[in-house]
């Protein structure tokens, strides 16, 4: 009967750990990647739903909202209350200061 030798094997711990490390690394990048990938395309497609389908109820509140800050229009004319357009408010209120 032959005895057997035993041989030991050689583990390259230094490598093992930078392949490991260099993997763990690949791998976060790869999900982060991804995942900016996955919120680009999902800003990309609302932004060609809303303009195939324009909210014209919000459309025409923002019309009417515009036309009035940028209008002369009576508030109370009993009171005498005037709305005035904002740029012309904004430039009274500058010069009121400046004083």
């Amino acid at each position: 009967m032959a005895l057997k030798t035993v041989e030991k094997e050689y583990v390259d711990i230094p490598t093992l750990v930078a392949v490991g490390s260099v993997s763990t690394v690949l791998l976060i990048v790869v999900i982060f990647a991804l995942q900016a990938w996955f919120y680009y395309e999902l800003e990309s497609e609302k932004q060609i739903k809303e303009a195939n389908n324009p909210n014209w109820v919000l459309r025409e509140i923002k019309l009417k909202q515009q036309e009035k800050i940028n209008s002369y229009r009576w508030v109370n004319q009993q009171k005498q209350i005037a709305s005035i357009p904002i740029d012309r408010a904004i430039k009274l209120t500058a010069e009121s200061m400046n004083k």
